[in-house]
């Protein structure tokens, strides 16, 4: 089976990077798939909730992610226009490859 690594060179994190600081922020990751870019990002943050509407993505992120960011980072199984979320309970919005 050939496995494709998306973004080797982590430009699409850089790029996030660049755009705002993560550090101490609640980020919403809307479509976060494997979780190809949530881990980096929790890295700084606060807190990750990270969500997809595909089960199997969201299973994969869930058994890569590293134990010490099992406390900043909750991963769900949802849509964007089903996840229920409290208003004003997140600093930033983060979405890539979702529309």
């Amino acid at each position: 089976m050939v496995q494709r690594v998306l973004d080797p060179e982590g430009s699409h994190l850089a790029a996030l990077h660049r755009l705002t600081d993560f550090r101490g922020q609640n980020v919403l990751e809307l479509g976060c798939g494997d979780g190809r870019l949530t881990v980096g990002i929790a890295a700084d943050a606060a807190s990750v909730l990270a969500f997809d509407p595909d089960a199997e993505a969201v299973d994969k992120a869930r058994g890569s992610l590293p134990p010490g960011l099992a406390e900043r980072v909750a991963y769900r199984v949802a849509a964007g226009d089903a996840i229920e979320v409290e208003p004003h309970s997140f600093d930033l919005v983060v979405f890539s490859w979702s529309l």
